[in-house]
């Protein structure tokens, strides 16, 4: 990291008084010629290490996204895959051996959640979405990932992907809240548990403790009793769902997203209008 020009000045100062010979170098003017060409030279010293840093940072950047089979770098490509529904987009070899595509386009790039998980015997897991909120992506659009993937990835290594449909929590439960805020509270506790939903990090888990802090941050409510939570994969049936907490009662305080993302549950009767009950205090 780069020092300071005062850093470099005070050291200059301390070598200079070990120096007898320059010990009639005592002016306290800031402009003595001695003083000045001290700042010159820390300035150019200080000039000299912030380009040596800014030098190191380009290179670990380009090390961490270099072709050597990393998550990291993966993941970076997963998001550099461009699609466009009536142009084909096509990657090539260049003169260093880099495979990118003949033309770059940042608005043909469509990946906006993935996620890499390694597992034994050469295989490695790639789950992805696009937009904002994130969808899946539609059976073209996942063939042409994978033919890209095939282009640019190791031979010898397994890539599976997958984009699938949002993951659903049921949660029933008793929120008791201040009678003030009658008018607001179903909404504003949705609209917060939909927010936390959508804060999870792709390919995460949901927190009970964290689902419940969610909650209890909403202005006017008092105490959450939670009766059921449950989560189920878009393709599971309603009546097959997993239970986090059932008639009250903790089973799996922490639960791993399958599809990487959740929404609230959207069987007929049972979204969080249906199941959440709101009694005033």
């Amino acid at each position: 990291m780069a020092r300071s020009i005062s850093t470099i000045i005070a050291l200059m100062d301390a070598e200079q008084a070990n120096q007898t010979a320059l010990s009639g170098l005592n002016s306290v003017s800031n402009s003595a010629i001695y003083t000045l060409w001290k700042y010159i030279i820390a300035t150019q010293m200080y000039l000299q290490e912030t380009l040596w840093d800014i030098f190191k940072k380009d290179l670990e950047t380009i090390i961490s996204k270099a072709a050597v089979g990393t998550k990291q770098w993966l993941q970076d490509r997963v998001f550099k895959f461009q699609y466009d529904a009536t142009t084909p987009q096509i990657v090539a070899v260049d003169s260093n051996y880099a495979i990118n595509y003949t033309t770059i386009d940042e608005t043909k790039r469509i990946i906006t959640r993935c996620a890499i998980n390694q597992t034994l015997q050469r295989v490695v897991l790639i789950k992805v979405a696009k937009s904002e909120p994130p969808q899946p992506l539609t059976l073209t659009e996942l063939s042409s990932l994978n033919g890209y993937l095939d282009d640019i990835c190791f031979a010898g290594v397994n890539y599976i992907t997958s984009s699938l449909d949002s993951d659903k929590l049921y949660l029933k439960a008793n929120i008791y809240y201040d009678g003030q805020y009658s008018a607001t509270i179903s909404d504003s506790v949705i609209a917060a548990i939909n927010a936390y939903l959508a804060a999870l990090p792709f390919d995460g888990s949901i927190k009970l403790m964290s689902l419940i802090d969610a909650i209890q941050s909403v202005q006017g409510v008092n105490d959450i009793v939670l009766e059921d939570v449950a989560v189920r994969a878009d393709l599971t049936a309603f009546a097959s769902k997993t239970y986090l907490v059932q008639n009250k009662t903790t089973f799996i305080p922490l639960y791993q997203l399958y599809a990487g993302y959740i929404v609230e549950e959207t069987t007929n009767s049972n979204t969080f209008t249906d199941t959440l009950t709101f009694t005033p205090q």
